[in-house]
């Protein structure tokens, strides 16, 4: 019934900084996992294609992310078992990010985007860089842009002669740059005036097909009519999280040579998004919903343009979700991912349709297999556009290449189109993300990241062999630091259902117990599982255990697991997460009298929705939270997904399932955190309950921050200042109501 899957029977052990991301490196790895960060060179000069060498790649940022000991938190307690101290709010701040790895195409090199934090400018920063794709081959890592921006998105040219990428250096949107590889400065090849979403290169290298906002007043000329002024919808799109309104745009197609104007392909009336090119560069395939009124559904399908002529063609079915095309090397087949509907609760997998249409599309999984492609595993730290890796195919036009979510673990699997066998490329523990096959399928370059290390670059063999670490950009960080190590746990569910979480214990005393937060994910469909949460080992280090439980309808544990969630948000998933704490009290030193819960997004909404249901919680952190259903499904920027998600059952279960209509119930004392410009669940979710809460005189507190969307958390919407500021106002939240003993 109960199933402990670590070695560690009583408690987890803490874990050496300096073992910190080998013990669960697989196998393949054996030899990289003493591997330093020593080993990885760098060098910053300007845009240029040379430069001179610095010391190691950690120290990039060292200067930008630096802070005096005067404007950091109190640390956390050192480890008596090391010496060593756990980490503490800010130094969340210390910590780089890696992503986007892309090979040349000789396979010798990787281009990726190296990420850190600008206290001074309170912003993010990011830039581009080369590292040889394996560790045989002379050289190290090398910084290829730099400047007080936002360099990301590389892109190598076809011959490999240049390197094209997106950057804000010059204010407003991003733009297109391109850097020649044979040395000179990088120069900017687009301009348009709501900048670039996306790009790829033509086949032959002598232009990229680029995506950007438009609407036809923006051919006008004339001064353009002040948007702020007034702002018109006439359709439930005209807004999204992140981007706000879209004053009457939607994202088009665009053609920009090497030299010459940007020139506009389409002139669509909704967003056409994900293109790619076909092998001959004749024909554009791209994912749309083109229906007569686009924003009461959420699908869409794969339609191929043919430049010469302008037509248009459909290639899927208008329901569904088909999303991120990859053309097959031959030219006969089309790879993407498909959902049947748009619940999110459904998998999300791989299907085959001919180019020309003659054939119907269909899946590469085999029926029985239970597998979803959406990786949807949530820390505070990797971008979330990571979640959806394109099928990439293999040189033979038969074989692709797919990630897969298994039980909080995301794996690179080698699909076959024609027999739909499956061929595992990783194994062990850990996340292998944006996976990047070679021209030739000899070589793969990814992100891995797991529960102590935020994410390097490594390289594997396109059958999955020799996998290597190419970089080590936290390694000094994670050495220096005490880190906890969470152990996996099973229960069982009242309904008999089982249920996994992770429990990060912190050392203990003989006879010591620690009080305990509960963490609920987003999503609901994410999940918890091989991350690096920098918050978790945050309040473990200030002596609090934490169960992140994965309960019905997280990804990862196949599609029935999944739709269980549907129309019962605060249901059997409640009771997943009290029969885990009921099973977590008895079996592990915890104080079930300090209990804590926490959440963002739908897990915000679980925190709120919990505390109306059950006084074992002493205190709640409720992050951009869903407290009223009927309201919030009429103002989200996703009232569609609303409607599909939780309102089957009826008007009176929305009502019924809403924290605030509870709300004369709640006495556990509530902090509730708020993204100012959030969409998708607005401010005014957590300023009705604070309103409520507070005429009640009960202990409430509310936090709204400025100019920042619903994912504040992550390093390209919040800033620094108020993602550290989220985090140190939880920490004390929990101190100041779970560390006194009853």
């Amino acid at each position: 019934m109960i199933e402990e899957q670590d070695e560690n029977k009583t408690q987890p052990r803490p874990v050496p900084a300096s073992a910190a991301g080998s013990s669960e490196i697989p196998s393949q790895a054996e030899s990289d996992r003493d591997e330093s960060a020593a080993e990885v060179t760098a060098m910053r000069d300007t845009d240029t294609a040379a430069g001179s060498a610095l010391p190691q790649l950690e120290e990039k940022t060292a200067g930008q992310a630096g802070v005096s000991a005067a404007g950091r938190a109190t640390s956390t307690a050192v480890s008596p078992l090391t010496g060593l101290t756990y980490v503490s709010v800010e130094e969340l701040l210390d910590l780089q990010i890696v992503s986007d790895p892309q090979l040349s195409p000789d396979g010798s090199l990787i281009a990726f985007t190296l990420q850190w934090n600008d206290r001074n400018s309170q912003s993010s920063r990011s830039a581009i860089w080369v590292v040889p794709s394996r560790k045989e081959a002379a050289g190290g890592a090398r910084q290829v842009t730099a400047g007080d921006q936002q360099d990301f998105a590389p892109r190598w040219s076809p011959q490999g002669d240049f390197l094209a990428f997106l950057s804000t250096r010059n204010g407003g949107q991003p733009q297109l740059f391109l850097l020649p590889l044979q040395g000179g400065e990088a120069r900017q090849l687009t301009h348009l005036p709501n900048g670039v979403s996306e790009y790829s290169w033509r086949p032959d290298g002598q232009a990229l097909l680029v995506h950007s906002p438009w609407k036809p007043s923006d051919d006008q000329s004339g001064e353009p009519a002040d948007e702020e002024t007034a702002l018109v919808y006439t359709r439930l799109d005209e807004h999204w999280d992140g981007v706000g309104h879209w004053h009457g745009r939607r994202i088009q197609l665009w053609f920009v040579p090497l030299e010459g104007e940007a020139m506009r392909l389409t002139a669509e009336p909704v967003h056409l998004v994900q293109s790619c090119w076909s092998p001959d560069g004749s024909e554009v395939a791209f994912c749309a919903n083109r229906r007569q009124q686009p924003d009461l559904s959420t699908s869409m399908a794969l339609w191929v343009l043919t430049l010469a002529t302008g037509h248009l063609r459909r290639l899927t079915p208008e329901e569904g979700l088909a999303q991120m095309p990859a053309w097959s090397p031959d030219g006969r087949y089309l790879a993407y991912y498909y959902a049947p509907d748009q619940s999110e609760t459904c998998n999300i997998t791989p299907w085959v349709v001919a180019a020309d249409g003659s054939e119907a599309p269909r899946p590469v999984f085999p029926a029985q297999a239970d597998y979803t492609c959406q990786a949807t595993i949530i820390d505070e730290l990797r971008p979330t556009n990571e979640w959806l890796a394109r099928p990439q195919w293999y040189p033979d036009s038969r074989h692709l290449l797919v990630t897969i979510h298994e039980r909080g673990q995301v794996h690179l699997y080698r699909i076959d189109s024609e027999s739909q066998q499956m061929t595992p490329l990783t194994g062990s523990s850990g996340r292998y993300l944006s996976p990047h096959l070679a021209r030739d399928g000899s070589l793969i370059a990814v992100v891995r990241a797991d529960w102590f290390t935020p994410g390097d670059i490594w390289s594997l063999r396109g059958d999955g062999s020799q996998l290597q670490r190419l970089t080590g950009v936290n390694e000094r960080f994670l050495r220096s630091h005490q880190l906890i190590r969470p152990r996996r746990l099973t229960w069982q569910a009242s309904d008999g259902l089982m249920i996994e979480g992770w429990l990060y214990l912190p050392p203990l005393a003989t006879g010591q117990q620690a009080p305990l937060i509960l963490a609920v994910h987003g999503g609901p469909s994410c999940a918890w599982g091989d991350a690096y949460v920098h918050e978790f080992q945050v309040l473990a280090g200030q002596g609090f255990a934490v169960l992140a439980a994965n309960p019905r309808g997280s990804d990862g544990y196949g599609e029935d697991f999944r739709r269980r969630i549907l129309n019962d948000w605060g249901g059997e998933d409640l009771r997943d997460l009290l029969a885990g704490l009921d099973y977590v009290i008895s079996s592990a030193p915890i104080d079930g009298k300090r209990l804590g819960i926490t959440g963002l997004s739908y897990g915000g909404y679980m925190t709120t929705w919990a505390i109306t249901q059950t006084t074992r919680f002493k205190a709640a952190v409720s992050r951009n939270p869903v407290t009223y259903l009927p309201v919030c499904r009429l103002l989200s920027d996703q009232a569609l997904w609303f409607d599909l998600a939780m309102s089957g059952a009826g008007e009176e279960r929305l009502y019924e399932r809403s924290p605030l209509t509870f709300a004369d119930r709640i006495t556990t004392p509530l902090l509730l955190l708020h993204a100012g410009d959030d969409l998708r669940c607005p401010f005014s979710e957590s300023l009705q309950l604070f309103t409520a809460l507070r005429k009640r005189r009960q202990i409430v507190e509310l936090v709204r921050y400025p100019a920042t969307s619903h994912t504040m958390d992550w390093p390209t919407v919040g800033t620094p200042a108020q993602r550290c500021d989220r985090l140190r106002r939880t920490v004390e939240w929990f101190q100041r109501f779970l560390l006194q003993e009853e």
